[in-house]
C-alpha cells in the first residue's frame, strides 16, 4: 500500500513527539512497524524529500549536507577507505553507502 508524504510526515512527527516505541506508534497508526522504521531512516537521511513516493528508476536523492560534513571531518582527522568511512559514519548514527561515500570523495577530489 502507498502512503502519501503528509501521512508519513505526521507519523514521524508523532513518533518524535511521543517518544514511544516504533511498534506502539505503528500499531496506533495501523501501519507495519518495518514501514515506519524505514520512513524514519529516510527522513533522518534525506529530510522530507526522502518521504516522497518514487517510481522505479527515479533519480537518485542527494546526500544530506550533514552526511557530507561528517564524512569530511572524519577524512581530515584520518584518511579512510570507503568501507572504513561507512563504518565510522554508522557509529556516529549516519547511514551512508560506500557508493555515496565514493561520490563525496570524488566531489571533493579526495580520490583520483
Amino acid at each position: 500500500m502507498r502512503y502519501d508524504k503528509k501521512f508519513k510526515l505526521k507519523s514521524i512527527k508523532y513518533f518524535v513527539s511521543i517518544c514511544s516505541s516504533i511498534s506502539k506508534i505503528a500499531q496506533k497508526r495501523q501501519i507495519p512497524k518495518q514501514t515506519l522504521a524505514r520512513w524514519i531512516k529516510l527522513y533522518i537521511r534525506f529530510g522530507e524529500r526522502g518521504l516522497e513516493n518514487r517510481k522505479a528508476g527515479a533519480k537518485e536523492m542527494p546526500l544530506s549536507s550533514d552526511t557530507e560534513t561528517k564524512a569530511l571531518q572524519l577524512w581530515k582527522e584520518r584518511k579512510r577507505s570507503k568501507y572504513s568511512m561507512r563504518k565510522d559514519l554508522k557509529i556516529k548514527g549516519i547511514n551512508a553507502s560506500e557508493w555515496s561515500i565514493k561520490k563525496i570523495y570524488k566531489k571533493y577530489k579526495l580520490i583520483a
